[in-house]
């Protein structure tokens, strides 16, 4: 078959031939019009031969790629080629869960990590009809950053048992992890044959060996039928009795007896750590360092790509996996920070609080003609005449919320501020309300060069991101762009600068042409994927190309760590109310609401849900 290196199938040109396993070979190739390197996993000639699956092909594949959720990796196509039955899924960086377990045992937290991205995603399929068939650990991919996907949904649905005898003999799954009733050959399963798979990754993470081994696949299928588990405590004395209790019950020979849904599971997993120790891992073996966490020092395993890890031995259970090994460590994604309690925190947020307080009171301002009486609101008894309005001294204690600030009401005219300011520059509270009045005046460029030199004096970025957030609840777009383009100049390398001012731009109706050269810009340092995700899919949009822009919020690639995910969802939401699919756009923006969005995003979120409920 032409899947060459250089030979072009569909709308890929094929680069390299990653790893070849029982049902399919996987490549790695490139789309050409996105731009973007794609895993194109072509099913063996067995299949290309049986007429009644090829038939079948197309159906249960739209099926599987339905399925959009974080810690699946998304089918973003699937045709034929030359008789060849192809799905092209998104190309992986990182490692299997079977690669890392061969390297050293999992922390208790990131045991749990892991096993929760893994429940979230099979409780999505389920929850659709779709079962994996094929659960182990050679299937769960993990990202650098603490990402975790779920791969080869496509193969366990469209190589189901159906029509076909054919494929009948290619669903067994592995040994090691089959469900007994699907060991059976019962076809008559639902999502608690996967709750079994998925206990026995968890038993062998927590043990570091799967409950049943032998030489031969018939052994190994027999005991999953007939023999109970070996007791977890007997290969782990770390084990408590809760634990044990838990892997017992989700490996129960009969469905009914095990979890109902793979999140149950889970939290009664989690339950039983809590008074585990962090590391739970069987005597004398390594204990890995968390992905979630900063590495001050270089881990001693080394991370192969598949074309550069040693061989499978002859009948591996593995089939090729879709990954790539991370070429150059980059610095560990920063987390959204807490308030930070300290004077030069506290000092940005009283700065930036003064300017969003005036501006939103001066949006509130009588246009000329009318009676200022009317509109005058009294200063606090406690406040003295503006001009002397005290700052803290150096070792007074600062207040600790914006709100906290007393804040002049009304917004004086420029010729009296300028004055003002040009006696004292760092009279904070005289600069901010001569910039909303700037604003207030239309004289943007103005106001822009006292934001500028307000942001010049913040140390961190804390206050400055609790500060933009609050103009983004008040719907103040363009004031929080001006804000943010200043604190990106000085905060450049923080994501939640950079994906604040993109959503800014985004809910301005900014041009498709200036988001363009944002994302250039971004491209320059260290970003996130997420925010480059949007801003493709809102260049997209803007042009009226709303259709060719869902993929891009559908791929595992822009969920990377699952930050910004609430952001993600509410703009995928956003466009799916613009294609006219309303209940489809419901979904996505309760899925959104399932991501803890900031309080801003939460309140758009809400909106769109209240038009969108019958």
């Amino acid at each position: 078959m032409s899947f060459e290196p250089g030979s072009i199938v569909g709308n890929y040109r094929i680069e390299e031939k990653l790893g070849q396993g029982g049902m399919a070979t996987v490549y790695k190739a490139h789309h050409e019009r996105l731009d973007r390197p794609v895993a194109v996993k072509v099913l063996h000639a067995i299949f290309k031969d049986d007429d009644t699956f090829l038939r079948r092909f197309t159906r249960e594949a739209q099926v599987v790629a339905r399925l959009e959720h974080p810690n699946i990796v998304p089918v973003y196509d699937f045709a034929e080629h030359e008789g060849y039955p192809y799905l092209v899924m998104r190309f992986v960086q990182g490692q299997t869960l079977k690669e890392k377990l061969s390297q050293g045992t999992l922390s208790t937290k990131e045991m749990l990590h892991v096993a929760s991205r893994v429940a979230d995603g099979l409780d999505h399929a389920h929850k659709q009809g779709v079962l994996h068939r094929d659960i182990k650990p050679s299937n769960i991919l993990l990202t650098k950053g603490g990402g975790g996907f779920i791969a080869d949904f496509g193969l366990a649905r469209i190589t189901q048992s159906g029509e076909s005898t054919m494929s009948q003999d290619m669903i067994m799954g592995t040994p090691q992890y089959i469900s007994p009733e699907q060991a059976k050959g019962n076809m008559d399963l639902d999502g608690r044959t996967d709750i079994y798979s998925f206990g026995i990754v968890v038993y062998e993470m927590v043990t570091g060996r799967v409950p049943f081994a032998s030489d031969t696949g018939y052994s190994v299928i027999h005991s999953q039928i007939f023999d109970p588990p070996p007791l977890p405590s007997s290969l782990n004395d770390k084990i408590s009795p809760a634990l044990e209790l838990v892997l017992l019950k989700v490996l129960s020979k009969e469905p009914a007896d095990r979890y109902a849904t793979a999140g149950e599971f889970v939290a009664a997993f989690k339950t039983a750590l809590e008074d585990a120790p962090s590391k739970i891992g069987p005597a004398g073996s390594l204990v890995l360092p968390d992905s979630t966490e900063k590495k001050t020092q270089p881990v001693a395993t080394a991370v192969l790509s598949p074309k550069e890890a040693p061989p499978a031995p002859p009948n591996s259970e593995d089939d090729a996996t879709i990954l790539e090994a991370p070429t150059t460590p980059k610095e560990p994604k920063r987390k959204r920070p807490f308030v930070l309690v300290g004077i030069g925190v506290i000092l940005g947020m009283c700065l930036l609080s003064a300017l969003i307080f005036m501006v939103i009171r001066n949006r509130e301002l009588p246009d000329e003609g009318d009676n200022p009486a009317e509109a005058a609101v009294a200063q606090p008894q406690d406040t003295p005449p503006d001009e002397n309005i005290p700052q803290p001294a150096e070792n007074e204690p600062l207040p600790s919320e914006p709100g906290e600030f007393d804040l002049p009401v009304v917004i004086r005219p420029i010729e009296e501020l300028l004055p003002l300011y040009e006696a004292n520059p760092e009279n904070n509270v005289v600069a901010a309300e001569l910039a909303a009045a700037f604003i207030r005046d239309h004289q943007d460029e103005q106001a822009r060069e006292i934001v500028r030199e307000m942001v010049s004096r913040l140390r961190v970025p804390a206050g400055l991101n609790l500060l933009a957030g609050r103009l983004m609840e008040q719907k103040q777009y363009e004031l929080a762009i001006v804000v943010l383009e200043e604190g990106l100049a000085r905060f450049r390398l923080d994501f939640e600068v950079q994906q604040t001012l993109m959503m800014a731009y985004l809910l301005n109706d900014t041009s498709g042409r200036r988001v363009e050269e944002y994302v250039a810009l971004l491209r320059e340092d260290d970003h996130h994927p997420t925010t480059i995700a949007i801003g493709e899919a809102y260049i997209l949009y803007d042009d009226g190309r709303s259709r060719l822009a869902l993929p891009l919020l559908q791929s595992p690639e822009a969920f990377d760590d699952g930050r910004f995910a609430s952001d993600l969802f509410f703009v995928k939401g956003l466009i799916l109310r613009n294609l006219n699919q309303p209940d489809e756009a419901l979904g996505t923006f309760e899925e959104a609401f399932q991501h803890e969005p900031p309080l801003w995003l939460a309140t758009l979120i809400e909106e769109n849900i209240v038009e969108l409920r019958p």
